[in-house]
């Protein structure tokens, strides 16, 4: 084999080496920022349960600050009633105030 032909035969080997280890890297790139999408996903999906759990627990307080009003006369409120969602129970059943250590 004539010194061009091993040059040329060098070369190509390079050159495909080159651009197979190129298109490697730019895979795993993608795949990287493709998982970074799937974790900010997963994030914001936490964020609006945590949210919505919060929610939820606020409508529940309400609920039971409305029930105990009624209940209970309230001389001065230092603080508006929150806007209930729903019907304001007309019984404690169902209701969990937190106590463990007594009937309602």
């Amino acid at each position: 084999m004539s010194r061009m032909a091993k040059a040329l035969f060098a070369g190509s080997v390079l050159f495909c080496g080159a651009s197979i280890w190129g298109v490697h890297m730019i895979q795993v790139r993608e795949r990287e920022t493709m998982f970074a999408g799937v974790i900010r996903d997963e994030e914001r999906l936490a964020a609006k349960r945590a949210q919505k759990e919060r929610q939820l627990e606020f409508e529940d307080q309400a609920r039971k600050r409305a029930y105990l009003e009624q209940v209970q006369s309230v001389s001065q409120a230092l603080v508006p009633p929150p806007d209930v969602k729903g019907e304001v129970p007309k019984s404690a059943d169902g209701l969990d105030f937190g106590c463990k250590t007594c009937e309602r």
